[in-house]
């Protein structure tokens, strides 16, 4: 049973106030001044409202669950996994006559959550728009801080609980496992699926010996991201989608005035606003069942997966990266994230 002192909010608190320690958790608990539980918050409340470009000023009342899930103080494990499972929840509070006594979560009672994740990491690219650096080095395994881009995203996998990573090798396989080997220094098994020709990332799924049991994580190899995937699993299983796309947010300048209008009518002149849009992170998890809209060994990008998954009316959810997040696009830009780390900017 989990100390329930670091997940206590305060009432008074705002979004941005406790956006870190829930990000950190994965839930929280709003208490009242007399050890009342007011209502619960976490990670996934935090992330939808960033979907909808909230302040992070706004009261934490406004994300919080006002109707809280809680299991009594006398609730034994059945009882409490009960409720993980059927509500697809990380944690839920103990109460004792309405006070906060206990918090639960599915570490104390694993078998209430999804089933165990795979990984599959696309390095199979040639890294074109980072040459020469590229030229002998897969841009995956070019040093950040000390270590490898490929070899931070595998730790990071390892600490969600993943335990068997796929690599989708193509340029310069060899040197993958040359270096990473069977992953034993990482804390995972390393399996590789060889690519005879590029099959982009949805496309080399189909290379995998078995269809999982469990939830697929999907990345692409070249990204640097301080992400925790526990976090991105918990949303994906929570929201029950066939597939949760990571999105960043991107803000772009319109050097223009719009004009906003109705019809022919003209509203208001709307000087140089700015455009804030979720963009694809490269990240992804996927049901196992996904898997049969790919054809054996043939290219196929995640758009037309996702195409495809959303024509069979499936849903498809969008997590949004609230943590850093490097999209390594030129020899400067790889600089600018050396610098970031070798600073301790990039937390």
């Amino acid at each position: 049973m989990a100390d329930f002192r670091p997940y206590v909010l305060k009432p008074d608190a705002t979004v941005g106030d406790v956006v870190a320690q829930v990000r950190e958790t994965g839930f929280g608990v709003v208490i009242g001044n007399g050890g009342d539980v007011l209502g619960t918050v976490d990670d996934a409340a935090v992330r939808r409202a960033a979907l909808r470009h909230a302040s992070l000023d706004l009261p934490v009342m406004t994300v919080m669950s006002g109707r809280p899930l809680v299991a009594d103080a006398n609730d034994g494990d059945e009882r409490v996994g009960d409720l993980l499972r059927s509500y697809r929840v990380r944690a839920v509070p103990i109460v004792d006559k309405g006070r906060l006594v206990a918090v639960r979560t599915l570490d104390d009672v694993p078998h209430a959550g999804p089933a165990r994740p795979i990984a599959v990491v696309m390095v199979g690219g040639r890294g074109e728009r980072l040459r020469p650096l590229t030229d002998k080095v897969p841009k995956p395994l070019l040093r950040i801080g000390g270590t490898s881009i490929v070899e931070r995203l595998i730790t990071a996998l390892a600490k969600a609980g993943v335990e068997d990573v796929y690599l989708a090798v193509n340029y310069k396989a060899d040197d993958f496992d040359e270096r990473l080997g069977a992953g034993e220094s990482l804390g995972v098994r390393l399996h590789y699926l060889r690519e005879k020709e590029p099959l982009h990332t949805a496309g080399a799924l189909s290379l995998l010996p078995l269809e999982p049991s469990g939830p697929v994580i999907v990345t692409n190899g070249d990204i640097v991201t301080t992400l925790n995937f526990g976090r991105f699993l918990d949303y994906h299983w929570h929201h029950g989608g066939a597939i949760t796309v990571a999105g960043v947010e991107h803000r772009t300048q319109i050097p223009y005035g719009v004009l906003r209008s109705v019809e022919h009518h003209l509203l208001e002149i709307d000087e140089k606003p700015e455009r804030r849009d979720f963009i694809s992170a490269g990240m992804y998890v996927l049901q196992p069942e996904v898997l049969r809209f790919i054809p054996p060994e043939t290219r196929m990008g995640m758009p037309d997966l996702i195409a495809d998954v959303l024509a069979e009316g499936l849903a498809v959810e969008v997590f949004p990266v609230l943590e850093r997040w490097y999209d390594i696009g030129s020899p400067e830009e790889f600089e600018e994230v050396l610098l970031q780390f070798a600073t301790g900017d990039q937390e």
